[in-house]
């Protein structure tokens, strides 16, 4: 029995790092400003996001997001902003679809075994 139980604890040990290996391979590495369609500062979610065009055909098929730690104005009362050097979120639209599979690095740290797909707390409308 503990060489059973020993099997099984290598088998979801492999099998998660695997799998998070492979979620990481699916995103592509942060393009150039080439390939930028658009970007925003949205100080309220607290969050500068940009978006891009992998295909540079114009279609957003891959976005990310970081977290703003300062923001301030300058003397032409624009925004201006200090995010966190790598992104929180990351949006792929792989199959050109229109539908993302987002992606969280809860660490923020750019480490490709950390980025992981965001799965949203319950929307359930139960008390």
């Amino acid at each position: 029995m503990p060489h059973l139980n020993l099997s099984l604890a290598m088998f979801f040990f492999l099998s998660f790092t695997v799998a998070r290996s492979t979620w990481a391979q699916l995103l592509p590495t942060e393009p150039e400003e080439d390939y930028l369609v658009n970007e925003d500062v949205n100080i309220v979610t607290g969050l500068y996001t940009r978006e891009y065009s992998l295909q540079q055909d114009g279609r957003v098929d891959y976005k990310t997001a970081r977290q703003i730690i300062i923001s301030e104005y300058n003397e032409y009362w624009n925004s201006v902003v200090t995010t966190k050097e790598f992104p929180l979120f990351y949006w792929i639209d792989a199959d050109h679809d229109g539908e993302f599979n987002m992606y969280v690095d809860q660490q923020v740290e750019g480490r490709p075994s950390d980025i992981v797909p965001y799965t949203p707390l319950s929307s359930s409308s139960e008390p």
